[in-house]
């Protein structure tokens, strides 16, 4: 089997511009696990500008020219893929350009379907699925909507972000309401902010199984609102929330999702005070962490090799990692997985 990977930044995506340093270290961090593990069950196919690459496992890289367009070049090296993964942001509607464009040239690319990742590409589309099925959210609002002063008055603090935002990337917190309403723009959506536990779950979606990977920790800067890392896996308690609470997200989504789906979540004194916070339709910076906690190998379920329930093989707290994808296992650098 013959496997496409490609992933925007180490691609060349952003051109000549430099890459943001939390684009660039979880960029290459997740493009370098997702190969190693795919590496074991396929042959790979892996667009790469080489001075933005990680170090990679045996693979036919291809060489990007950087300033010409960068799909048609990723269609090509596509080419003759039995399937695709694609890494990419969903800000200004990238994820959903790869996918579509390999799409349209008959490759298949293990990802949602269209109308899955317009909606979880977009937090206020996202907001109103999941409040049209009573999946708990926080209050989330476009600062132009009339109502939304009066219900964000329910909140202490207050979250401005860009509606197709990734990860931490321009979060901001603020302790005004009014300050976050001048602040926000019309490509934000404001938020109440939601004290807890912040948390990350991943599930696969193969065919008509859906498995939950193990939840873990994220380490989050409040005050700069940053992604530093992770820790996990959690407790069973812990677990037992987030998976439920995750297969109720994905469940209020358009149909259909596919491939690995990232969920923020924020866990609260008990249950009814757990919340999800956004869905990713890809990969997220957890999987270099995951990818050591569980028996076998994630990458072979996501290509339907293996299937059946995950089994945590570590106990808890045992794996932490940075964003740049180091990983440590107890007090020891991990090796690969």
């Amino acid at each position: 089997m013959k496997v496409f990977l490609g992933e925007y930044v180490c691609s060349g995506g952003l051109g000549a511009q430099p890459a943001e340093d939390s684009m660039r270290l979880e960029g290459g961090a997740m493009l370098a696990a997702l190969a190693a593990d795919l590496s074991k069950v396929a042959s790979l196919s892996v667009p790469v500008v080489p001075e933005l690459c990680p170090a990679l496992p045996d693979c036919e890289q291809h060489t990007i020219q950087v300033g010409k367009p960068l799909w048609n070049q990723w269609i090509k090296a596509a080419k003759g893929c039995d399937a695709a993964v694609v890494i990419a942001p969903e800000r200004n509607g990238i994820l959903a350009k790869a996918v579509g464009m390999l799409r349209a040239a008959g490759i298949d690319v293990i990802a949602g379907t269209g109308d899955f990742l317009r909606v979880a590409s977009d937090k206020q589309q996202t907001a109103r699925a999941l409040s049209t099925a009573g999946v708990p959210h926080p209050i989330t609002f476009l600062p132009s909507d009339p109502r939304s002063a009066a219900r964000l008055k329910l909140c202490d603090q207050f979250i401005v972000k860009p509606r197709d935002g990734c990860g931490t990337e321009s979060v901001n917190l603020f302790d005004d309401l009014d300050e976050a309403m001048n602040r926000a723009t019309d490509d934000d959506v404001v938020q109440g902010y939601v004290p807890g536990a912040a948390v990350s779950v991943s599930v696969i979606v193969h065919g008509n199984e859906l498995i939950v990977l193990p939840a873990v920790s994220q380490d989050i800067s409040i005050e700069r609102c940053t992604y530093l890392g992770g820790s996990g896996p959690l407790c069973e308690d812990w677990q037992r929330r987030a998976g439920a609470l995750a297969q109720r997200a994905i469940a209020a989504m358009p149909p259909y999702a596919r491939g690995f789906v990232g969920l923020d979540l924020v866990l609260g004194e008990d249950s009814s005070s757990d919340v999800v916070i956004e869905i990713n339709p890809r990969l997220t910076t957890s999987y270099v962490g995951l990818r050591h906690m569980i028996v076998g190998n994630p990458a072979a379920r996501l290509l339907g090799l293996e299937s059946g329930p995950v089994q945590c093989k570590l106990a808890t707290d045992t794996v932490r990692w940075t964003r740049d994808g180091s990983v440590w296992i107890g007090e020891s650098m991990a090796q690969d997985a």
